[in-house]
């Protein structure tokens, strides 16, 4: 049962990580087009936000690529035998 909930946890933060992923293209794109479009020497307010919000999608993108939001289960330790003395 925890096993299942763990997996659904892993695909939904995967998900979560493309659709970031895929907005941070689209934003990086449309910026992109957008300066090379205008010869201004400085950037608009809009550009500026547009930076500002790939910024974040970026770090939030890494911290989840980063971050398990499941701990693989640890390899436990062999055992510890206590072999009879002949």
């Amino acid at each position: 049962m925890a096993e299942k909930r763990l997996r659904a946890l892993n695909i939904e933060r995967q998900k979560q990580m493309v659709a970031d992923a895929d907005k941070l293209l689209k934003l990086a794109k449309e910026l992109n087009d957008e300066v090379a479009a205008s010869n201004a020497g400085t950037l608009t307010p809009e550009q500026l936000h547009k930076i500002t919000e790939i910024e974040k999608l970026a770090r939030s993108v890494k911290e989840r690529m980063t971050a398990n939001a499941v701990q693989p289960q640890q390899a436990l330790p062999p055992p510890s035998f206590v072999y009879p003395v002949h």
